[in-house]
């Protein structure tokens, strides 16, 4: 599957990172595709992954690998210290900050940037909660705020939809114009 096909795939799946159209077959998700191995690579001669000053593939992939990163810190399998106040704020990583630069961007819906903001916000909330948990010695709890039905999953997969649909938007304004 190429990595436009996924995004056009995770653009049209509902928070638990299933297909829209026929969600009274569809089950939940695997503990496959809460990983980042399932996003594949851009290729050459693909799409470009860079538009409006976000690479989209990155974004996704790094908030795709927080659930990795969080797991093994609560598991002990990690030597990574993650202070939960830094983890909790929005503005600190490449999505975040680029976020804060699209206001007023007339490519992209509003209501998609408000939802993207305000998912992304939770999205880091909830991993904070996760290390605060682990913190406290509640190593079960956080591993279960990790599960594949907890909050911080669908949230995750919320966050990848909107980013899919977003690109999706501003591709639209990068396309050859065809009256030519």
């Amino acid at each position: 599957m190429s990595w436009l096909d996924w995004l056009r795939k995770q653009a049209t799946a509902n928070d638990l990172g299933r297909q829209t159209p026929h969600p009274t077959t569809a089950t939940a998700s695997s503990a496959a595709e809460d990983h980042p191995s399932d996003l594949p690579t851009p290729e050459e001669g693909d799409v470009p992954s860079e538009l409006a000053g976000l690479d989209f593939y990155s974004a996704i992939a790094t908030h795709q690998r927080w659930k990795n990163r969080l797991k093994d810190v609560v598991r002990g399998q990690s030597q990574e210290t993650l202070d939960p106040a830094v983890v909790g704020r929005c503005d600190v990583c490449t999505l975040g900050q680029w976020l804060t630069t699209q206001e007023g961007d007339l490519r992209i819906a509003p209501e998609l940037m408000t939802r993207l903001k305000e998912e992304h916000a939770h999205f880091h909330k909830l991993a904070a909660e996760v290390i605060r948990l682990s913190d406290q010695g509640l190593h079960q709890q956080a591993l279960d705020a990790l599960r594949t039905d907890a909050p911080y999953n669908r949230c995750s997969h919320r966050v990848t939809k909107l980013l899919s649909q977003i690109y999706f938007e501003l591709s639209e304004f990068h396309k050859p114009d065809s009256r030519s």
